[in-house]
């Protein structure tokens, strides 16, 4: 149950941050917010691929 929990905070997690990643490529925010997201989606990304694997 705990890792179903994880996913759904990732989810939302994600989702917002998307929101925010995709204001910064139309310019109402600064570039740097959004390659910042990036850089958190690939250390998530191989985070859980890491995770996962080691189970």
């Amino acid at each position: 149950m705990e890792k179903k929990k994880l996913y759904r905070f990732l989810l939302v997690v994600v989702l917002i941050l998307t929101a925010i990643y995709t204001l910064g490529i139309l310019g109402y925010l600064p570039f740097s917010v959004s390659y910042y997201i990036t850089l958190f989606f690939m250390i998530l990304f191989l985070w859980l691929r890491l995770y996962e694997r080691l189970r």
